[in-house]
């Protein structure tokens, strides 16, 4: 419990959820990018990928807490509230969606692209993925704003500790992802070379 406090309860959470999704953002969006013109740069867009997946756990990880703290009727997060309904129904499509495509993208990389059906799988859930996920981003956008810049002033991290905790998080996460790209770029440049002798 010691550790959850040091994290800055309640405004710590929202705090570590903003920083994770502004990562986040960067990153899709130069994954975005990549689909654009995925034959050449097929390698940074696998690369990419795998970079995101531990700091998608971070989000999912910072948003799960909420939502269970929410749910198990924590005094400080029923007093913050749960998000608007609408959001609350896309949830779970959007975790679903983002864990298929994870899931699927690092199975066709093991597999070497021989299935047909895991990368239908893997577009089918891309496809669910941009949907659910435009929605979330547009919805949570101003709120994510707000929080950046209130988190970069000297009184909120001083009335919301935890921000050594956060940042270490946060970098943990990043650097986890790089340190995964680069153990599996053997992997990737094979597959890479697998599709264009195909």
């Amino acid at each position: 419990m010691e550790r959850v406090r040091s994290l800055g309860g309640v405004e710590g959470n929202e705090i570590l959820t903003s920083l994770s999704a502004a990562f986040l953002t960067v990153l899709l969006i130069a994954e975005g990018i990549t689909i654009l013109q995925l034959g050449p740069l097929l390698v940074p867009h696998m690369v990419i990928g795998l970079m995101l997946i531990p700091l998608v756990g971070l989000k999912l990880g910072a948003t799960g807490y909420r939502f269970l703290r929410y749910y198990t009727h924590a005094p400080a997060y029923r007093e913050k509230g749960p998000p608007l309904l609408p959001l609350r129904l896309l949830a779970p499509i959007l975790v679903a969606a983002t864990i298929g495509v994870f899931a699927t993208g690092v199975a066709l990389l093991l597999d070497g692209r021989k299935s047909d059906t895991l990368l239908f799988l893997h577009q089918a859930s891309f496809v669910v993925w941009g949907a659910a996920f435009g929605i979330h981003f547009l919805a949570y956008l101003p709120r994510v704003l707000r929080s950046l810049r209130d988190d970069w002033s000297a009184r909120r991290r001083q009335a919301v500790g935890g921000a050594g905790l956060r940042a270490t998080l946060l970098g943990t996460a990043m650097g986890s992802g790089l340190i995964l790209a680069l153990a599996l770029l053997p992997t990737v440049d094979a597959w890479q070379d697998a599709v264009v002798g195909g």
